[in-house]
C-alpha cells in the first residue's frame, strides 16, 4: 500500500467519503468544520452532529471527492483549532 495502489482502485468509482470529526464544543464549530467542504466542492449527502461531554462528534458522508482531495480535506480539518481528531473512510454506493 506504500505506492497508493489501494486508494487508486476507488479513484474513479461512484462512492462516498465518510469523515468522522471530533471537535471541542463552541459557537460556530459546525460552520467552521463545514467550510473546507465547500471550498473543495464536496456535496454533503449525510450529516450527523452529536454533542456530548466537552465536545462535538460530526459524521459527514460526501460525494464529489477523489481520494487525494479527501485526504487533503482531512488534513485541512486537522489544522482547525477546534478539531481534535479526524478519521476518513470510503464506501461504495449502489
Amino acid at each position: 500500500m506504500a505506492d497508493g495502489s489501494a486508494f487508486n482502485r476507488t479513484e474513479g468509482q461512484a462512492g462516498r467519503r465518510t469523515f468522522l470529526v471530533e471537535a471541542t464544543r463552541g459557537d460556530g464549530v459546525l460552520l467552521r468544520v463545514l467550510g473546507p467542504f465547500a471550498v473543495q466542492g464536496a456535496e454533503i449527502a449525510d450529516l450527523t452532529a452529536t454533542q456530548g461531554g466537552g465536545g462535538v462528534s460530526i459524521r459527514l458522508e460526501v460525494t464529489g471527492l477523489s481520494q487525494v482531495r479527501a485526504e487533503h480535506l482531512a488534513e485541512r480539518l486537522r489544522a482547525l483549532a477546534a478539531v481534535t481528531g479526524v478519521a476518513l473512510g470510503w464506501r461504495a454506493t449502489a
